[in-house]
């Protein structure tokens, strides 16, 4: 009799702590992924644990080689998910990113942000006559986005031959607001990233947008 009294009183401590620990897994879980957000926003961390400044990426670090200009564009070759097609520059009368090709990927997840600028899944390739969509993070790639002018251009040489653009607008939104990613605007390229650069630490919740227009490359003949 008593070794089932203490049995039963075993199994009831052990439904009791049941919750705490799923509380403290919670807490735990939840903890871990705002630390990695602190991580992807802080523009500082890099200074804290001693990572170097942003280099600049050549083509053999991404191994990718962009296309000469051709005669005519019948279609956009196939692109993988995750593969570069496409490096960026940003330069304007007098003067330019300190950050040069930047390599551009199929794709905007947390890993190729990572590795350089991503354009969004539901927007066009350049050269397609719709618009194209680019992301990279304030801590690194796009980190003199806020600072391009109106009037600034961008280049993408692709695999398939050059684009460049001309800035025309420029402004900062609430991230909730998603018009921004709306591939149905009336642009022909967006970039955009977090918003500011310079956060003392705290999370950003606005967003930096520049908005061009296409004034150099070839479209898909139809």
């Amino acid at each position: 009799m008593e070794r089932t009294k203490t049995r039963f009183s075993a199994g009831k401590g052990f439904a009791i702590a049941i919750p705490f620990l799923l509380f403290f897994a919670g807490v735990f879980c939840l903890s871990m992924y705002l630390f990695q957000s602190v991580v992807e926003e802080t523009a500082y961390f890099g200074l804290l644990v001693g990572e170097s400044a942003p280099q600049e990426i050549t083509d053999e670090d991404t191994g990718f080689t962009p296309g000469a200009r051709p005669d005519a564009l019948s279609r956009i070759p196939s692109v993988a998910y995750g593969r570069q097609f496409a490096r960026l520059n940003v330069t304007w009368e007098d003067g330019g990113w300190d950050i040069v090709n930047i390599p551009v990927y199929l794709g905007s997840d947390k890993r190729i942000l990572k590795k350089g600028a991503g354009m969004s899944f539901g927007s066009f390739f350049p050269g397609e006559g719709r618009c194209t969509i680019l992301s990279a993070h304030v801590t690194r790639s796009f980190a003199e986005l806020e600072d391009t002018p109106i009037g600034a251009i961008v280049v993408l040489e692709t695999s398939y031959g050059p684009y460049a653009y001309r800035v025309e607008q420029k402004e900062t939104v609430d991230g909730t607001d998603r018009r921004y990613m709306d591939a149905g605007q009336d642009a022909d390229l967006v970039l955009y990233t977090c918003y500011p650069r310079d956060n003392n630490g705290e999370r950003r919740t606005d967003r930096c947008v520049l908005r061009c227009r296409l004034v150099d490359g070839l479209e898909v003949t139809r």
